[in-house]
């Protein structure tokens, strides 16, 4: 885990990136499959997803997350295809976007999760 600082601005043009987005995703969908069938299957979406976007928390219960992936499943269907899976984390990041607003904001994320992804997206591209 590391802290980092961003903006709403750091995921919206992330996702906006469609090539790099689109091509992060499907490496995180290749890492998250662990049976290789080409779909994430519920156990499988549970199991790896908090770790590409911090979708559950310490404080929340097992029922508080229950809820968030029974709305993933009954939106997305039961075992997501990689375009679904991309939806869903343009989604989630759009959504936290929203929640963050434009002021910058310290939030602990994975090493590895999209989210930093998503920094050092942005950092690459102040640099060109």
């Amino acid at each position: 885990m590391i802290e980092t600082v961003l903006t709403s601005k750091t995921l919206i043009g992330f996702i906006s990136d469609t090539k790099s987005f689109e091509s992060i995703t499907e490496d995180y969908f290749r890492i998250l499959d662990l049976d290789k069938s080409g779909t994430l299957s519920p156990s499988e979406l549970r199991q790896g997803l908090n770790h590409v976007v911090a979708v559950e928390s310490e404080v929340a219960s097992g029922e508080e997350t229950d809820h968030v992936y029974n709305a993933i499943f009954e939106r997305f269907g039961e075992d997501l295809v990689p375009e679904k899976f991309r939806d869903l984390v343009a989604e989630i990041l759009t959504a936290m976007a929203r929640g963050i607003g434009n002021s910058p904001v310290i939030m602990v994320v994975h090493n590895d999760g999209l989210i930093m992804k998503a920094v050092h997206h942005e950092s690459e591209q102040q640099g060109k």
